[in-house]
């Protein structure tokens, strides 16, 4: 069952590609844990993780969840996701011992309406936010619920949330949108703002911004401590919907259902750096350094995040299908086919891959048929949601 949100959009203007700006130095990678969608509070894709040996790697284990599976979380030596429940609506938590591949402890049901969920990790605590906006904070060796919270005004939830310092940042929509700053702590609500529309936006998170994209290209930068608004990048259109919001390389990497050219915005001011081509459905890049990793009508590209210039491609089977993620300067794909390639991120030469068992989904922003998926790593570990599988690969 594919339930979308409508999508009405008008647009009158076109994007052109616009005068860098001075460069910027990257910002480091994520170390040893994926604490959220495309691994940090950036999206950025990248980790670097000792434990994680180079490919080739091995099976470690694999779980029949019994539904869709989302994106996982990888810390703390456990493996987190939610699953689409097999009775009816709604969805599965399930905490699985990262070495063993056993549950960590009971599975826990979500609740709530359709079968989307999403997690984030952070302060020594698992977060999951169901569709209608019920957020709880979980003890994640026990699975024990610290607090649990029910966000207000709106009524339906498709963004993601964050963790960074002390807060979990998500989205709401309904009437409007809204942007949530959550005390880590006690749940409290600690500021909101009103955006366009709230769907589907992961916020990205740096100490310096709160930033999301909606529809149009209707992008937000906020104060992360007092929610106040530091720019707004406007465009000609309007229209329901939402992508997760990229950051790196000084760089806001925002993309639109609508059909309007991905464009990089200054994280600054949100002036317009750049253009790539790109679909309306194509997942979020990934990044190491100033090298950047597009998967688009299934074929991979590398590309310089400044000239943007593409320097390699990979069409595997040509059903490329996931965001990409960057392990160690090892790039992973997965196709529609069940495949998992490891290239190498400089040359784009295959390296390794492997059938996972079943096909691997590609990221639906757009729905709440089922949890958002995605690859993940961390503790010695690749992970794959693959349909209903969770596979885990490593030395």
């Amino acid at each position: 069952m594919n339930l979308r949100r409508t999508m009405a959009v008008v647009c009158s203007a076109a994007l052109s590609v616009v005068a860098f700006v001075t460069p910027v130095g990257a910002q480091s990678a994520q170390t040893g844990a994926t604490t959220t969608y495309q691994i940090n509070a950036r999206h950025d894709g990248s980790l670097v993780d000792t434990a994680v040996g180079a490919p080739p790697l091995s099976q470690k284990w694999s779980r029949d969840l019994g539904g869709n599976v989302s994106y996982p979380i990888v810390a703390g030596g456990r493996v987190f996701a939610t699953a689409a429940s097999p009775d009816g609506y709604g969805t599965v938590l399930h905490a699985i011992d990262a070495a063993t591949g056993e549950n960590a402890w009971e599975p826990v049901d979500l609740g709530g309406t359709y079968w989307w969920s999403a997690l984030a990790y952070g302060g020594g605590r698992l977060y999951a936010q169901n569709p209608d906006g019920v957020l709880t904070a979980f003890d994640p060796a026990t699975g024990a619920k610290i607090w649990t919270t029910t966000l207000t005004p709106q009524y339906s939830f498709t963004s993601p949330p964050t963790f960074a310092n002390g807060v979990v940042y998500t989205g709401g929509a309904g009437s409007g949108g809204t942007l949530y700053a959550v005390d880590a702590a006690d749940g409290s609500v600690l500021w909101t703002q009103p955006v366009a529309n709230g769907d589907n936006s992961s916020p990205a998170v740096t100490a310096n911004g709160v930033y999301v994209s909606y529809a149009c290209e209707q992008t937000y930068a906020f104060d992360p401590k007092s929610g106040n608004p530091i720019w707004h990048h406007r465009t000609d259109c309007s229209g329901g919907g939402g992508r997760t919001p990229v950051l790196a390389d000084g760089g806001v990497w925002v993309r639109d259902a609508a059909g309007m050219t991905p464009s990089v915005l200054n994280t600054t001011d949100g002036q317009v750096r750049g253009t790539y081509e790109a679909s309306g459905r194509s997942p979020a890049p990934a990044f190491d350094g100033r090298q950047g990793y597009f998967v688009d009508d299934g074929v991979l590209q590398e590309r310089h995040s400044r000239t943007l210039e593409t320097r390699w491609n990979f069409e595997g089977d040509g059903r490329i299908s996931t965001a990409p993620i960057v392990v160690n300067g090892y790039v992973y794909v997965g196709s529609r086919s069940g495949r998992l390639w490891a290239l190498n991120g400089a040359t784009g030469q295959s390296v390794w891959s492997t059938d996972v068992g079943a096909p691997i989904n590609e990221p639906d922003e757009q729905n709440v048929s089922e949890p958002l998926t995605g690859l993940g790593a961390g503790g010695g570990l690749v992970v794959v949601p693959a349909t209903h599988l969770l596979v885990a690969y490593g030395q």
